[in-house]
């Protein structure tokens, strides 16, 4: 068995516990956080302390905590022969620079304390400071996922922005659609459809090919239209700005 301890109480620590906890040769030796009133119920069984000094021997720790307390949270910990990965795709493996062994373990995801994904169809980008970590995040990612990816902190940090592009971006393009149909007294949950299509259509072929709308045929008389309608600021600058894009990208196909 693979011993892990695990540092944090938000989405991505619960996540990674539920995993760890019902994997067969991983063990969950502690879960280490601010508070235990934090965990969902499921998870109040495990071992759990607040104290950073408490963590028993253990293979490798995983914090799993916002980007800006990783430094303050790795030196908390005391020195260690265990490898000491933060789950960042964003911060820096120097962060862990009072530890020998370290490295990255970025699980490419969003993650909810309600939902229970399926970690084998999630993407693990890990990177260590040597080949002895290297191997053994290796080994830890390929129990895990179908889809472990040794990625630098430059390929990391680009994909981390990718990633917050399709989810966190096109998230706020739903809220304000949501936000706009309540508006109008329209049912949001009508374009559930449409929404599942497109997003079927992208793993089947570039989404530039995909790009449908008067914008991509450059109807201008339907985006006039579109215009007249009373919306938000917010709506209208981000309707603006990609027509404009669309409209710019169907002038250099021509």
């Amino acid at each position: 068995m693979i011993r892990i301890g695990l540092i944090g109480t938000g989405n991505v620590a619960t996540a990674l516990a539920r995993e760890i906890r019902d994997h067969k040769t991983l063990t969950l030796v502690q879960l280490i956080g601010r508070g235990q009133n934090k965990l969902p119920k499921d998870l109040i069984t495990v071992p759990f302390s607040d104290q950073f000094n408490a963590l028993p021997t253990c293979d490798m720790i995983l914090i799993a905590v916002s980007d800006h307390a990783i430094q303050e949270v790795s030196n908390l910990l005391p020195l260690t022969d265990a490898i000491v990965a933060h789950t960042s795709g964003a911060s820096s493996i120097d962060l862990l620079s009072k530890h020998k062994h370290r490295g990255v373990f970025y699980p490419l995801q969003t993650f909810s304390k309600q939902q229970q994904l399926n970690w084998f169809e999630i993407p693990i980008l890990w990177e260590g400071n040597n080949k002895q970590v290297n191997e053994k995040l290796e080994t830890i990612s390929q129990m895990i996922s179908q889809n472990p990816v040794q990625s630098d902190e430059k390929q990391r940090l680009s994909m981390h922005l990718a990633a917050v592009v399709v989810n966190n971006f096109t998230n706020h393009l739903y809220a304000e659609a949501h936000r706009f149909c309540k508006s109008k007294q329209l049912n949001f949950d009508l374009l559930a459809p449409l929404i599942e299509e497109t997003t079927r259509k992208i793993k089947q072929q570039d989404p530039r090919e995909s790009q449908t709308g008067p914008a991509s045929r450059a109807d201008m008389q339907t985006i006039q239209r579109h215009k007249t309608i009373p919306m938000t600021k917010e709506l209208s600058d981000i309707y603006s700005l990609f027509t404009s894009q669309l409209l710019n990208r169907n002038n250099e196909n021509i």
